[in-house]
C-alpha cells in the first residue's frame, strides 16, 4: 500500500475519532486534549510507516 494512501486513511480515521470526542459530553479542555493526542498518534504512526523512526 503506498505512502499516501496509508495516510490518508488514517487521517480520516484520527478525524472520525476527533468527532466521536467532539460528540462526547466531556469538559472543555479534556476534549480538546483527547482530539490532539489522537492528531499525535496518527502523524506518529504515519511517521513511522514512511520510515522516520
Amino acid at each position: 500500500m503506498s505512502i499516501l494512501v496509508f495516510a490518508v486513511i488514517v487521517l480520516v480515521v484520527a478525524a472520525l475519532i476527533a468527532w466521536a470526542v467532539q460528540k462526547l459530553p466531556l469538559p472543555s479542555p479534556f476534549g480538546q486534549i483527547i482530539q490532539a493526542l489522537i492528531l499525535i498518534i496518527a502523524a506518529v504512526v504515519i511517521a513511522q510507516r514512511a520510515g522516520l523512526f
